[in-house]
This record gives C-alpha cells, structure tokens and sequence, in this order.
C-alpha cells in the first residue's frame, strides 16, 4: 500500500502556534491558532498535524462563566497538574498520564471535560508510575519500579491485582498481546519477563544484557505490533531491535549520532495500526518514524517551548480511538487515521496531541495556513541527511537508574 512517505526526508520543523497555546477547554481559537502546524512542511505531503496540548485540568474542564465565578464567589485553588509525565495511553478521549513526580495516573477526560487522578490511596497506591498499557477490555496495566510490580486497574479504573515481577527487576515498559504481558526489565538482567494476562504468572522470558541482536543494554520501552512482533528501544546500545515473541532477532537498526536513523537517546517505542514503527529521541527531542523492514520515514516534533514542540520527550500512544474528542482540531480537509500523544517531562507543554492522516492528493494550502517552529540553537534538533556528516553524539552521562525519571 503505497503511503507516499520520502524516504530520509528533513521534515522541515514548522510550527510556532502562539505563545498562549491550543488548549482543550471551551476557548475560542486565536488567529495564530488556526495556522496549521503539519509534517513535513509543504511542499512536501504533509502526513502529520499537531492537535493541542494540555498540563492538567486546566486545558481539560470548561472555564467557569462569569456567573458561576459570581454565584460560587472566590475557591480554594488546588493545584491539579501533571508534574513530571511518563508513560501515556489513550482510549476512547481518555488519556492516562503515568505522572512519576505526583505518583500517580493522571485522568484527562476529553468526552466529559474532566480531570481527576488514580492510584493514590489504598493498595493501588502507586510509588512511581514509569509506562501504562491498556487492553482491548480497558484493563489498565501500570508499571511501577519502586513497588517491583504491574498494578492493574480495570475497565472502571478500580483497583484490581498487582503482580509481582521475579527478583531482581527494575521493570520499566508493559505491553499487552492476547492473553500475554510482556515486561521490560532494564536492571542487570536486561530481559523481557512474560506473564500470564490475568493469573501473572511467569510463561518465560527473553533477551539478557549485551550488544549482540536480540541482547540489550538499558532498554528503555517496547510494544508488540499488531501483527505480534516485539519492538525494543535499545537505549545505550543506540538502536531498536524487532524481535519475534520468542525473542528471535528479526533486525537491528540504528547507530550513535543526530541524523534520522540515528539516535542520541532512542526511548519510547510504539506501533501504529499500520505498521509504522515510532520512537521518541530524548537527546533531539523528535519522533522518528520507520516502516515495518526498519526503513526511515520521516520525523515530527522539535525542540522547543511552544505548543508542537517537544522537551525532553519521553515516550507516545497511538489511538485509533479518540478522534472523535479531538476532531475540531483537525482541519476539515485533513482525514485523520488515527492520533499520537507525545509526552514531554520539561516544558509548559507536556502532552502534544498530533493526528497522523493525509490530505486529498495534490491539495494546496497558502504560506498564511503554515505555521513554523522557531529555530534552535546548534546542536538541538536533527538536521538534514548530508553525505560525510559523521557527527557522533557523546555517550549518555545520566545513571542508568535516572533514565526513566
């Protein structure tokens, strides 16, 4: 199925959409928010269009009106904002926030306009939610390195199990597929621990630490693709493996360095239902996108603190979904197939909501539609595919417990 995608493409970072932002609440847009921030830049094929963004209830709940600030007078303010996000899924407009600095699963609820959290009392209690899965039945799977465990919550968000991930484990990323679960250990085992989906028992486990296929070294995510192969980002071995769930090596990609295919901190790892393959670069604050053989695509995002920008990003969900919650954000002309939620840890911008579609063959939009990123110093971002460019990043100085702070 050809997806009209320049293989290698600079995908021209574009987009400064005002200093106020997109938010999600009932605020009517202003001029500069209805410049469309897309990737690539025209005129390439635009594939992609960031949405919004949000940090907490604020860009979720209704401003009050002027009549309810009349009649309930002054309240309290209660600070209820993501802290330091991590792991995010999205499902039916709910997006759930693995927030590791509030120890606690942030619930934004676009089909209700609410915000509320879970995971905070009781033997839920979560010490610091890392990544979250969800599956077809709307079990929440969250990972908790501090409780050495997976905490389930079901359809509801109730407190269901938690099962305990063998000794020594510091796991970090969960996915679901069929009836297993696969969980990324990046303590010294460097493995996949498989559990059964609903006792938690241990079926078997893949991988060990190494630079060889199929071997990692402080793996930071995974995910299983819909047609059930494992993808891993390899961090401090600079590369995404794809694997059979067996944990048969099928390909390596990636080396040391700031040009597309490379890495400089390759972190989360999703699957779209079409096989793209995306992975979040915390040291150029990009995704990079790949098609199903490892081949480059394209990237979005960028460096920056203004809505569409990327700080520090630490990984993404794919849904198919939730576009109906999002869809007065997306141009009339642009058919959406389904939507990125990007998680930034710095930044006033920490969930970057994108849709990944197309607009109809040889459709034209004017420099006003356009907006732009600004620039960034040198050495930010990644720039264009250059023939002799052997720029190699400096190895990674953080920890290896520090990497999913």
């Amino acid at each position: 199925m050809a997806r009209h995608f320049p293989l290698l493409v600079h995908a021209a970072l574009v987009g400064a959409v005002g200093a106020a932002g997109l938010g999600f609440g009932c605020r009517a847009p202003s001029a500069t928010e209805n410049q469309l921030l897309l990737f690539p830049a025209p005129p390439e094929r635009p594939r992609v269009q960031f949405l919004t963004w949000a940090s907490g209830a604020e860009q979720v709940e209704p401003a009050k009106s002027s009549l309810a600030e009349f009649v309930l007078g002054d309240e309290p303010i209660v600070e209820r904002v993501i802290n330091k996000p991590y792991g995010v899924a999205a499902r039916d407009g709910i997006v759930y926030v693995c927030d590791t600095k509030g120890l606690c699963v942030c619930r934004l609820d676009y089909k209700n306009q609410t915000y509320s959290v879970l995971g905070v009392n009781g033997p839920g209690r979560l010490r610091k939610p890392i990544n979250i899965a969800i599956d077809p039945l709307g079990y929440k799977f969250v990972v908790d390195p501090e409780r050495k465990q997976l905490v389930v919550f079901g359809p509801d968000d109730s407190y269901v199990t938690a099962f305990n991930i063998p000794e020594p484990c510091h796991p970090v990323d969960v996915a679901v597929y069929e009836d297993e679960l696969y969980i990324l250990d990046n303590d010294d085992t460097c493995q996949i621990v498989v559990l059964d989906r609903t006792k938690g028992e241990v079926i078997r486990t893949l991988g060990g630490p190494g630079g060889e296929p199929g071997q990692f070294k402080i793996p930071n995510s995974l995910c299983v693709s819909p047609d059930g192969y494992l993808y891993v980002s390899d961090t401090h071995n600079w590369r995404i493996q794809k694997l059979t769930r067996d944990g048969k090596p099928v390909w390596t990609k990636g080396t040391p360095g700031y040009r597309l295919g490379e890495f400089g901190r390759p972190r989360g790892i999703r699957v779209g239902p079409d096989g793209i393959v995306y992975v979040v670069d915390g040291a150029t604050e990009i995704v990079q996108m790949f098609d199903p053989d490892g081949r480059i695509l394209m990237r979005f995002g960028g460096p920056g603190n203004v809505p569409g920008a990327l700080g520090l990003p630490a990984t993404l969900a794919v849904d198919t979904t939730s576009i109906p919650h999002f869809s007065r954000y997306i141009h009339k002309d642009f058919k959406p197939e389904y939507l990125l939620f990007v998680a930034s840890q710095y930044g006033a911008h920490l969930i970057s909501v994108y849709a990944f579609g197309s607009f109809p063959e040889g459709y034209q939009l004017s420099e006003s539609q356009i907006a732009s990123l600004p620039k960034v110093s040198d050495g930010k971002g990644i720039g264009p595919i250059e023939e002799g460019d052997n720029a190699v990043p400096e190895q990674p100085r953080r920890p290896a417990t520090q990497e999913q702070d």
